[in-house]
């Protein structure tokens, strides 16, 4: 009787794992493992061109004030004394040292009040727009109002800082700020970003 009830419940296990669909131990091959989801693509690491050898942007430059803009926005920016100026449009205006080579340094200010968009959204979107523009992209440092990040053009490291102001309690972003160089330039840049976005006014003020 234990022999007939041994085999009976043998039978029935079988018969249960054959309806579920598995393999009883022993017969026939395992069911295939779905394979996990590929890494998302990754920018490659490209081979590194040297930097200029120009001595790195220092702290505490010195700064003199000059005028930008027009009509009711006009601003009096502080600025490294002894930089070129040039201005890339109505609103963009850019600043970097003489007989300087490629892969330098450089300060970047531009009034973007119109766009009417608060600062949380406009860094938001920056750092969309990086993501899409840059190759090598890395956002080292990020607050409410500025970013700090890495990037690859043209085989060059470079670094950047962004800062943006409301200079009239609007509540949207205002002015833009950028210094872009080397990473020998990054202690340079911090300061000099830091001065001269506590300096700017409305108005107009020389001196």
């Amino acid at each position: 009787m234990l022999a007939l009830l041994l085999a009976l419940g043998a039978a029935l296990g079988f018969g249960a794992s054959w309806v579920l669909g598995e393999n009883p131990a022993g017969q026939g091959a395992a069911s295939p493992v779905a394979a996990s989801s590929p890494s998302l693509p990754v920018d490659p690491v490209p081979e590194l061109l040297r930097d200029p050898t120009t001595p790195a942007l220092a702290p505490a430059v010195p700064l003199v004030r000059q005028t930008v803009g027009a009509g009711g926005f006009r601003m009096s920016v502080p600025v490294p004394e002894g930089w070129i100026f040039s201005e890339n449009s109505l609103n963009e205006w850019q600043w970097r040292p003489p007989d300087q080579p490629a892969f330098g340094y450089v300060l970047r200010v531009e009034q973007v009040l119109s766009n009417r968009r608060s600062i949380d959204w406009t860094l938001d979107r920056r750092i969309d727009e990086l993501r899409e523009d840059e190759s090598n992209l890395d956002v080292l440092t990020e607050t409410g109002d500025s970013l700090h990040f890495s990037f690859v053009t043209s085989n060059h490291l470079r670094h950047g800082f962004l800062r943006w102001l409301d200079l009239t309690g609007s509540d949207n972003a205002q002015v833009e700020i950028a210094v872009t160089g080397r990473e020998a330039d990054v202690p340079g840049m911090r300061d000099l970003i830091a001065r001269v976005a506590a300096g700017v006014e409305l108005g107009s003020r020389e001196g």
